[in-house]
């Protein structure tokens, strides 16, 4: 259940991120009835739909964590 619940946060988090579920929904390549269902939990949401969704969150993050051991690095 816990799985189900996370994978319903992600889809949720995607929409909220690009603008709702529409957007998100036409994004995945699927109707927004089917959207509805895999967030009220009445399908399961294949993972697909999951990983396509997981990018949308991840795509505005750095590409690299820097090196620590970079002597050039900013010291904190």
């Amino acid at each position: 259940m816990a799985i189900e619940k996370a994978s319903r946060q992600i889809l949720a988090k995607a929409a909220v991120k690009i603008g709702g579920a529409e957007v998100l929904a036409s994004r995945l390549e699927i109707t927004a009835r089917v959207l509805k269902m895999y967030l009220e939990g009445d399908q399961e949401i294949p993972d697909s739909v999951l990983l396509r969704a997981i990018d949308i969150i991840i795509e505005d993050l750095p590409q690299a964590l820097p090196d620590p051991s970079d002597p050039t690095r900013p010291q904190s």
